[in-house]
């Protein structure tokens, strides 16, 4: 048998009798080339790397493979997760069901939505109900006499004040506890932005429970400058089951009647960034005093008849007798360009001899938007 050397010989030999020779020029010629002896390689080096590529591609492969076979796992896993306990059924007849849930998901039976509200002049004007803005959820106190409530439209500059908030829950089985309440002020009139006076958070049981409603109380002194000031209360609530009727405000100015008119000077902001045309609307609606609850509670559709009879607008108009006059605008309508603001002067005339509180309610429209408010309050004494 020919051992590996004689081999090669041989080869070499062929070689050189196939390329004129082993000489220097036939050994570059074949450089890199494998030989077809027994597949003899005369190159280590490319002998080498092919080796190395083999490795490379091998190793690849092992990884894809790996890969693949641990994305599996984790969809398997995934699927197995988020399948519901095959106990878990509902009866169709009555919706109840039985049966555990998924770990760490709560099923849609168990899950109970709150409704913190307030009195929300906006959204009960988008149920199309009458609103006053001597907002029945917000009082002042001084901090030096508590107890005794503050009339707002009357605030002494630089002084501190306590301002409340009453939260009630429209739901009867979904309380809601750290519920946050941001209490605010602006400028008296229609339109405005509000600046911030503090945040005060609390639990609000469900509706008719003891402990409602909450009351949010939050520390304020007023601006040295003196001034006539709105009041806001805006719910923040992340789960709440009507987010519309979150925000409160109280806007109230008082004036004397003087043989017999009261003029009040009542600023109108255009907060929108166009030009914008606000149309004033005055009505006489105020809120009526608490009655019992029946003894029997009426169906959902039959309440919400008598509250449309009861607090329609049209229903509320100025008293007979009563007059009221808006001072440089035509048709109660104010052409206001993005952001400009306009002071409109209210005459208020009141039958002769009148002797009591009569409000006034001056709402802002833009198209069918409520915009904001004032409820203005013509004293009469004897």
């Amino acid at each position: 048998m020919v051992n590996r050397r004689s081999r090669v010989r041989s080869c070499r030999t062929t070689r050189a009798a196939e390329g004129g020779g082993c000489g220097r020029s036939a050994s570059l010629r074949e450089v890199g080339r494998i030989d077809d002896c027994d597949g003899i390689s005369l190159n280590p080096t490319r002998r080498m790397a092919e080796r190395i590529l083999w490795m490379l591609v091998g190793g690849y492969l092992l990884v894809a493979v790996v890969v693949l076979f641990l994305t599996l796992v984790r969809f398997l896993c995934a699927c197995v997760r988020g399948r519901p306990a095959r106990s878990r059924r509902v009866n169709r007849s009555d919706g109840s069901v039985t049966g555990s849930a998924p770990s760490g998901v709560i099923p849609e039976f168990a899950f109970r939505e709150a409704d913190p509200l307030i009195y929300s002049q906006f959204w009960l004007r988008k149920q199309g109900l009458a609103v006053t803005w001597r907002n029945p959820d917000i009082h002042l106190e001084l901090a030096a006499a508590p107890g005794v409530a503050v009339d707002a439209s009357a605030l002494s500059p630089d002084t501190e004040y306590r301002v409340f908030a009453r939260i009630w829950n429209g739901s009867t089985d979904g309380p809601a506890a750290d519920v946050e309440v941001r209490l605010s002020y602006l400028d008296f009139g229609i339109g405005g932005v509000s600046v911030p006076i503090g945040v005060d958070k609390v639990d609000v049981p469900v509706k008719g429970a003891a402990g409602s409603p909450g009351v949010a109380k939050v520390d304020w002194r007023t601006p040295p400058r003196p001034g006539h000031y709105c009041l806001q209360a805006l719910i923040v609530w992340p789960f709440d089951a009507n987010p519309d009727n979150n925000l409160g405000q109280h806007n109230v100015d008082v004036k004397s009647l003087n043989s017999p008119t009261a003029r009040f000077t009542v600023p109108v902001r255009n907060t929108l960034r166009r030009a914008a045309t606000i149309r004033l609307a005055v009505d006489g609606y105020e809120l009526p005093p608490r009655r019992l609850c029946p003894p029997e509670t009426p169906n959902a559709e039959e309440r919400d008849r008598r509250a449309r009879a009861e607090h329609e607008p049209l229903a509320h108009p100025v008293p007979a007798g009563w007059r009221v006059s808006f001072g440089g605008v035509d048709d109660q309508q104010l052409r206001l360009g993005a952001g400009e603001a306009n002071d409109v002067e209210v005459t208020v005339t009141s039958p002769d001899g009148f002797v009591g509180r009569q409000a006034i309610n001056v709402n802002g429209f833009e198209s069918r938007h409520l915009i904001g408010g004032v409820t203005l309050i013509a004293e009469g004494v004897a």
